[in-house]
């Protein structure tokens, strides 16, 4: 009680971000399923055990989406200002990460006590896309309900710098998943909506609509980046399925990876908010969306397990399974669950439903919780982990396919890219306030 993971097979727990990332990252859960003497045991020990002094480096990318964003959504569903608080409190500490670069571009890890930051040796001390620029949803949200005007002014220039960025001649709307923090040059000619790269692209089309699709600027680039996607990144295999791969230069590399499987489900929630500017443009998303989205649920069905792979190699025309991990991983789900809420096609909860069943089969840990698998061909091979998101995204996108449309509705909510819900902000008030804040070029 209190770490930050729980390691199932050996009955203990681990630490990263030491922050009780388990319970924050589940909050909004057990709100949402109507846990509530949960949901106020772990509300308590937020209130009075929960330390954000720590003398370590944490991600800041990690904390933001998952202990921010976490305590956001569990502070708009319930009121309690406490979580709130909570909430601006780590993200100031976390914000110094801006003040470690030349570009302002946040620093990949921070020490919340002094403020010293890190970049990952194994990126070559660069920048990652994903890290750097998927913070739009919270830091709004911020700025909303602090009145502090600098948690948009930052994450409007991280957008700020994406959108006029130099990428050495890539499409217009893909961008290099590394970014040299002293220059603001592009730092590989790798272009990913898999790991790296792709909670950015999500964050383009819902930054639009939490700002009640007020904010140009988002649209155009996420309209930009599908059209890019779908013109360079989208390959068929030999039975004619979509399939998206990691693009290095001019080149395909012939994976895909589960990560990438939001894009089917983002995809159609752009539709349904009325993102294309045309029927032309809406038809060519809706048929991406339902391409990839079978493929993602073959992955599923095509191993013994019926868990998918983490990745799928596809450079023959066919698919085979790659990395045979299964981490309990959501982007399925999570398309699932906006596809069956645009389409309220019956085939989707079917999906999900045997889905869930495959994991509970083959993933749970009696009178513990769920394991990883470390190899989908092969059962049970189970790995000692359950990672945050099993509770906070992928439980809780399965538990939602099967709600009324109205339990989080997707037309007054946005959930971040760890599943936190957040309000639309529709409020005239509100919305010019976070204006005022922003840089006069948006």
């Amino acid at each position: 009680w209190g770490r930050d993971e729980l390691k199932p097979l050996s009955r203990s727990c681990s630490d990263w971000i030491h922050m009780g990332l388990t319970i924050i990252d589940a909050l909004d859960s057990l709100w949402i399923m109507d846990m509530k003497e949960e949901f106020n045991k772990a509300r308590d020990w937020i209130a009075n055990s929960l330390d954000f002094n720590q003398d370590k480096q944490v991600s800041f990318f990690e904390s933001t989406i998952r202990i921010t964003g976490g305590l956001l959504s569990a502070f708009e569903l319930s009121g309690d200002r406490m979580l709130l608080d909570k909430a601006i409190q780590v993200q100031e500490s976390l914000n110094e990460a801006f003040k470690k670069t030349a570009t302002g571009l946040p620093i990949s890890s921070i020490n919340l006590v002094t403020g010293a930051g890190e970049t990952p040796g194994w990126t070559g001390n660069n920048l990652i896309l994903a890290e750097i620029a998927t913070n739009s949803l919270e830091f709004h949200k911020l700025t909303q309900h602090s009145r502090d005007p600098t948690f948009s002014r930052l994450t409007e220039h991280v957008t700020e710098f994406l959108d006029t960025m130099d990428t050495g001649g890539m499409t217009k709307g893909l961008y290099p998943t590394l970014i040299n923090p002293s220059t603001g040059t592009k730092a590989s000619n790798k272009v990913s909506v898999g790991g790296m790269g792709d909670s950015w692209f999500e964050y383009e089309l819902k930054t639009w609509i939490l700002l009640a699709k007020t904010n140009k600027r988002y649209r155009r680039m996420y309209l930009e980046s599908i059209e890019a996607i779908r013109e360079r990144m989208v390959g068929e295999l030999k039975n004619g399925n979509k399939y998206i791969s990691t693009l290095d230069g001019v080149f395909k590399s012939g994976k895909m990876e589960h990560l990438a499987c939001f894009l089917p489900g983002t995809l159609a929630l752009g539709v349904h908010h009325g993102v294309a500017r045309d029927g032309a443009e809406a038809n060519a998303h809706m048929d991406l969306a339902n391409g990839l989205m079978d493929l993602c649920y073959q992955m599923y069905t095509m191993t013994p397990s019926k868990l998918a792979p983490d990745s799928v190699n596809v450079r023959s025309g066919y698919m085979r399974a790659d990395g045979m991990e299964f981490r309990l991983r959501p982007e399925s789900v999570e398309s699932i669950f906006y596809m069956w809420r645009t389409t309220h096609d019956q085939k989707y909860r079917e999906m999900a439903w045997n889905i869930f069943v495959s994991i509970d089969t083959h993933c749970k840990v009696e009178g513990v919780g769920h394991a990883s698998l470390v190899d989908v061909n092969h059962p049970t091979q189970k790995g000692d982990r359950m990672e945050s998101f099993w509770l906070a995204e992928t439980l809780k996108y399965i538990y939602l396919t099967f709600e009324d449309d109205a339990h989080i509705n997707i037309d007054e909510w946005v959930f971040n890219t760890e599943a936190h819900p957040f309000r639309v902000i529709s409020s005239e008030e509100d919305l010019q306030y976070i204006y005022n804040a922003l840089t006069p070029s948006s």
